[in-house]
């Protein structure tokens, strides 16, 4: 099984935020390292690949002050890009020549409420693409159930189940988790502390 980070980095031009990104991929070793909100051009994101150590890399640039995607993968690796897009990298991934070909679509989901449903079409075309064994990583923006989202303000009921709904449509199954249920975390206390996974 290869070993993969996906981490939400919330912008790579501080110096503090690379040094943490460099001691998480030396710490974990993994082959496969998505990052998303980059908050930069593809061009500065691939730069990084020398400082983590991975040859490989695919990178969208950011739109205004948000977005940003960069996925780089360990030279034992044979990965090949099918479609980029600002939402998301879609790959196929050979692990060896023994080990059957899969298919993972990195993604960063729609942040806005009111485009979500943009994300779920592309979602439901990317599944329609292909036959093979798929798995999709990253941050959908939306939380699947109620007990998922905890802050002052209810998750919407319609949303989340818009969610479900594609995730059935496309045959996709939650692996679930190890460790924090929340995968966001605010920072900030009493009713404005916002939580999500």
């Amino acid at each position: 099984a290869t070993n993969l980070l996906s981490w939400n980095c919330r912008g790579l031009g501080l110096f503090r935020t690379v040094q943490e990104l460099v001691a998480l991929v030396g710490a974990n070793s993994p082959r496969l390292v998505f990052l998303y909100e980059t908050r930069m051009l593809g061009v500065r994101a691939e730069n990084l690949r020398w400082r983590l150590g991975l040859k490989h890399v695919v990178a969208v640039d950011s739109t205004g002050t948000g977005g940003g995607l960069a996925l780089y993968w360990h030279d034992s690796l044979d990965v090949h890009l099918i479609e980029k897009h600002r939402r998301f990298i879609d790959v196929h991934v050979h692990e060896s020549s023994s080990s059957p070909r899969f298919r993972i679509t990195f993604v960063y989901g729609e942040p806005r409420t009111e485009d979500r449903h943009f994300m779920w079409e592309l979602m439901r075309r990317l599944h329609g693409a292909s036959a093979e064994p798929w798995m999709l990583i990253g941050d959908f923006n939306e939380s699947m159930w109620s007990y998922e989202h905890f802050s002052a303000c209810q998750r919407s009921e319609r949303q989340m189940a818009a969610f479900q709904d594609v995730l059935a449509d496309c045959g996709l199954t939650d692996l679930g988790f190890v460790g924090s249920p929340f995968t966001y975390d605010n920072g900030r206390e009493g009713n404005a502390n916002v939580k999500v996974r």
